[in-house]
């Protein structure tokens, strides 16, 4: 009798430990599995001009791991993924219209008829066509943090709250480019001048 109890007993642990064994390789799975591509995202970021017309100024701005479109008009809308290839977008508050990012990422094609276009920069109209973004900044608005960028015309030397320098220039009225030692970051300024959303899904504010 006390054979059979200690066999039982001796099962009763084999079945636990195989168990546990599953759940940790589920788990250790699932916290493998990647989020999100990093690249795909970073394709809609920046300036963009409705249907390809600079006086009709765009944007596609990230934070955390949500897009922010805005239009021309200035209304803004958050967007989501379509499909696995994340090359479509669906903007949650404009009717769920959809976006489809083209292969080269120089245009949206929108299912409602109209299309985005990268700006170019420049455009002959003969005035300032570049952002005032000179001064003091804070990421994530904590004034404990403070940011730097000293602008002559496009061209811009940063500084971030760890003291790292960067350079970088305006490349469209709403967009920024910038190299911190071999590394490239994009910014997109808000519409009101006192946010740059950086495609590292930082932000700093002024």
């Amino acid at each position: 009798m006390g054979t059979h109890k200690g066999e039982r007993y001796f099962l009763a642990i084999g079945v636990l430990c195989v168990a546990i064994v599953a759940v940790v390789s589920v788990r250790s799975k699932a916290a493998s599995a990647p989020q999100m591509p990093g690249q795909p995202p970073s394709r809609f970021l920046g300036a963009w001009c409705a249907q390809g017309d600079p006086a009709k100024q765009c944007s596609v701005s990230m934070n955390g791991l949500f897009l922010t479109f805005t239009n021309e008009s200035g209304t803004t809308s958050s967007a989501h993924y379509i499909g696995v290839e994340q090359n479509v977008v669906s903007a949650d508050q404009w009717g769920f219209v959809q976006g489809t990012l083209s292969q080269d990422g120089t245009r949206i094609n929108w299912s409602n008829g109209t299309y985005w276009a990268r700006c170019s920069g420049g455009g002959g109209g003969g005035g300032r066509n570049y952002p005032n973004v000179d001064g003091t900044w804070y990421r994530g608005g904590d004034h404990s943090k403070s940011c730097y960028i000293r602008q002559k015309k496009r061209n811009l030397s940063l500084t971030n709250e760890q003291g790292d320098s960067g350079t970088g220039n305006t490349d469209g009225r709403w967009h920024l480019t910038t190299n911190w030692a071999g590394t490239t970051v994009h910014g997109t300024i808000s519409r009101d001048g006192n946010t740059i959303y950086w495609d590292n899904s930082t932000t700093w504010t002024r």
